[in-house]
């Protein structure tokens, strides 16, 4: 998908939290690191230098942080699908949303630097 427009970013947001397949994801914190790519329209409000009309950064974290903070889920393709959801909920300057969750202790045979998903979603319908 190819998403075109202004670009606010959030990289290397650390959650601790319980997500994943075997039982002991379930009760034992992982490490989870989210990177956010949000696509909007900035033009209006950065032409007039009016910050009440931006979406706040602070906000986005924050949303991201309540999300992974959550429910248990079991893939991390639910996590960062759930993370992209909420965000084009609350936001409805955000035209587009890319997210990767890394999940860099998955518990995994063998040695990896990280393993993740990255979601792409677009608003379905123009506001």
């Amino acid at each position: 998908m190819s998403l075109s427009g202004d670009c606010i970013f959030l990289r290397g947001i650390e959650v601790s939290a319980c997500h994943g397949v075997l039982p002991e994801e379930r009760t034992r914190p992982q490490r989870f690191v989210i990177d956010a790519e949000v696509w909007l329209e900035a033009d209006d409000y950065a032409r007039s230098d009016d910050y009440r009309r931006a979406v706040c950064y602070g906000a986005i974290l924050d949303t991201i942080v309540e999300v992974v903070g959550g429910p248990h889920m079991s893939l991390i393709e639910a996590l960062a699908l759930a993370i992209v959801e909420e965000l084009l909920r609350r936001f409805r300057p955000i035209d587009a949303v890319r997210i990767t969750v890394h999940k860099p202790e998955a518990p995994l045979r063998g040695k990896f630097a990280d393993v993740g998903v990255v979601l792409m979603r677009r608003r379905s319908v123009r506001r």
